[in-house]
């Protein structure tokens, strides 16, 4: 669904929308009746993907308004203001709502200022393969949950041997909510994941800076689990 620019979409079932596809999303970008209605919404503002869209970096003020079941707003780095009315703080406040984003973002800043609960986003891990290859491709994912918990998703996907058919499988490894605490976590996490995804792991930056980060911060704030509170 696009609005008057023919730039941003919204994808997504009712209850948990994605945006992408331009750097600024309209007040009045077309969301559909359902969407409105429903109880729970979840709303994350994407980044780019290189050569196909940009990262979302502002939201106009007055669209999030329009979302007063709105539950869970996850920003991606490229965000770098959101338009916040004096109505749109009281249904803040009202449904709790959870902020994600990395550390240090303009996501943990909005929680800061707002006084609202704060988990960092999900984080890709690996990714390693090709789908289009009988070996296929495999993704690991750092999932952190709103309840404070996290676990470590593995997915295998590849081409079956018809386009209707997919071949693969998941599974799902809890952890402790305070991973993060082991010096030595990074090759722990490593050490759960299939094979050709180890390497990887142990040399993902991102992943260790992100854990050192998390030592930091949950040092310092107050917390439950992996939720900040500010």
């Amino acid at each position: 669904m696009r609005v008057k620019d023919d730039s941003i979409i919204i994808s997504g079932p009712a209850t948990d929308l994605e945006v992408f596809g331009g750097k600024v999303i309209l007040k009045d970008t077309y969301l559909g009746d359902k969407r409105l209605k429903e109880e729970y919404v979840a709303l994350k503002l994407c980044e780019g993907i290189e050569g196909s869209f940009d990262g979302i970096e502002t939201v106009e003020e007055g669209f999030l308004d329009r979302i007063p079941h709105l539950h869970e707003l996850e920003m991606a780095d490229t965000v770098k203001d959101v338009g916040v009315t004096e109505q749109f703080k009281k249904v803040m406040h009202k449904n709790n709502i959870l902020i994600r984003g990395s550390f240090d973002s303009y996501a943990e800043e909005f929680a800061r200022k707002y006084k609202l609960r704060f988990l960092p986003s999900n984080m890709v891990l690996a990714q390693t393969g090709d789908f289009s290859t009988r070996e296929g491709i495999d993704i690991i994912t750092l999932r952190m949950f709103d309840d404070g918990t996290a676990d470590i998703h593995q997915d295998e996907r590849c081409q079956g041997s018809s386009a209707s058919w997919v071949g693969g499988g998941e599974i799902s490894l809890d952890i402790r909510w305070d991973f993060f605490k082991d010096e030595n976590a990074q090759e722990i996490i490593a050490s759960k994941c299939w094979g050709n995804c180890r390497e990887i792991i142990k040399e993902n930056k991102i992943f260790a800076e992100f854990l050192q980060k998390a030592r930091e911060k949950y040092k310092t704030e107050k917390h439950k689990k992996l939720i900040i509170y500010f």
